[in-house]
Order: structure tokens, then sequence, then C-alpha cells
């Protein structure tokens, strides 16, 4: 009887654990049908990124982020496999992309986008469909925070600080130096002030003579030129009544011009030559008889 009671208790252990398994891989089933996965493939820094961070879509919480990984052939690309649930329309054409969380510095994935007419990712993929992440938006700028921070770092290094220093003790001395010459200030700019108002009365001054004067003056100036026209008109009149003699003279007369100068200028050097004579010699010349030198006695 008692082997017999040990056989009952090891068969209603076994109907126990078969059912329990059963029922298990039911709940499993059922429960892989409520979620899918996704792949989200980041090739920009994942920064602020954690497993259990929230999946949206279009703002809704539609999931959460399963694992990060690094992609074993190409380093610089993270997979983040994530389970979102299984009636979010995710389309072929929609987009991931990191999102900060407030001021916390933490990140979550936002899908974004998708057309209505285009496909269900999931309905057209084999596997673990993937979905490429956008470069811009908080990645493009976590990525660059190195930099910014670096560049700050230069900014507020030890030698700038020590110049920006420098430049507020220039700028204490100087308006120490206009504090003392305050007075000095005040007076220059009430001479200043004055010489301004002295300007403005000359050029009122001035524009009151213009006004006054400048019709009379336009008008001489009118006759002037019409004076000047008719001068001109009766000068191109007596050119051209006398463009044949003028040739001639520029021809014949001026071709003579030369030699009755030259021959001035021998005859004025005769000239001078007899009256430097007349002047050394005047009896001599005059009368033939040089003027008789009287030697005293020794």
């Amino acid at each position: 009887m008692e082997t017999r009671g040990s056989y009952v208790m090891v068969g209603a252990v076994v109907l126990i654990g078969v059912a329990a398994a059963f029922l298990a891989i039911l709940f499993l089933t059922r429960g892989s049908n409520l979620y899918d996965e996704y792949d989200i493939i980041f090739r920009e820094r994942v920064s602020g990124l954690s497993v259990g961070a929230g999946v949206s879509f279009n703002g809704i919480q539609k999931g959460t982020v399963r694992t990060l990984t690094i992609d074993p052939d190409n380093p610089s690309i993270v997979i983040a496999r994530v389970r979102i649930d299984s009636d979010t329309p995710v389309k072929t054409d929609t987009k991931a992309e990191l999102e900060l969380v407030g001021f916390t510095g933490l990140a979550i994935i936002q899908l974004v986008g998708g057309s209505a007419e285009e496909a269900l990712l999931k309905d057209v993929t084999r596997g673990v469909p993937r979905i490429e992440a956008d470069a811009g938006g908080i990645a493009q700028i976590l990525a660059g925070s190195n930099d910014i921070i670096a560049a700050a770092n230069r900014l507020l290094s030890q030698e700038n600080t020590e110049a920006f220093t420098r430049i507020l003790a220039s700028v204490d001395t100087l308006t120490g130096t206009l504090a003392a010459q305050d007075e000095n200030l005040t007076a220059t700019m009430e001479n200043f002030a004055a010489a301004s108002a002295k300007f403005g009365t000359m050029a009122d001054n001035l524009d009151k003579m213009l006004a006054d004067s400048a019709p009379q003056t336009i008008a001489e100036a009118q006759a002037t030129l019409k004076e000047t026209k008719a001068l001109v008109a009766e000068m191109r009149g007596a050119v051209a009544e006398n463009r044949e003699s003028i040739r001639v003279f520029t021809e014949q007369g001026l071709a003579q011009f030369g030699p009755a100068v030259a021959e001035a200028r021998q005859m004025f050097r005769t000239l001078d030559q007899v009256l430097r004579e007349i002047d050394r010699d005047p009896r001599g010349y005059l009368l033939g008889e040089s003027t008789p030198l009287y030697e005293g006695q020794e």
C-alpha cells in the first residue's frame, strides 16, 4: 500500500509540474503577443540613455528600453533593443531620436513620423525590425558638448582671467580719473555748448546773407556768362575771317622772325661796344684824337 501511495504522489507532482510548465508557456506566448521588439540603431553618442528608459511614440509612452549593446563589427554604433506595445503603428518611414527629460540629463527614445499609406515595419521585416536614429536633435548637441566645454575652459583659462582682471583695473582707474576731472569736464562741455551755439548763429547769418544776395549774384553771373559767350563768338568770327592771313603769317612771318631776332642781338652787341669805347675815350673816338697823358715830374 505504501509503494502504491508513493507512485500516486510522484504522479501528482509530475502532473502539477507539466501543468505549471504549460501555463508558463501560455503566459509567455500571450505576453509576447502584447509587445513588439525593435532595434534602434544609433550612430552617435547616447549619453543619458539607460536600460529601462522610456520609449514614446509622438509623445505618448509606449514602451521601454530592454538592452543597450555595442555593435561588435562597428564600435561607433549603439543598438538599443526596445519593447513597445503591439498596437503602436510603427511605419517603414518612422524615425527615432533621443530626447532629454527636463533638466535631469536623462534621455528617452522618441519615435516620430510615419505616413498613413506606408506599411507597418514589422509586417515587411524578418526578425527584429531595425530603425535608424536621426543624427540631429539632442544627439548632435550631446556629441558637441565636449567641444563646448573645452571652449569654455579655454575662455576661462588663467591667462584670460588675468587679462580680464587687468581690464577691470584699467576701467576703475579711468573712472577715478574722470571723477577727479569732473569740474574740468563740466567746463569743457559748457564751452562746447557755447561754441555750438555761436556756430549755429553764424550758420543762420550765412544762410540769411546767401538768401539776400543770392538772386543778385546769380543775375550778375548770368550777365557775365552772356557777355563771355558774345566775346567768344566775336573771336571765332575774327579768326574765321583772317584765317588766310594768320596762315601766311605763321608760315612766312614766323620763319623770318628768327633771323630778325639774331640781327637785333648783333646790333645790340655792337651798340654796347660803341658805348663802351665812347665812355673810355670819348675825345679819341669822336674826334680821332687821343687824350694826352700827363706824367708828373720826378
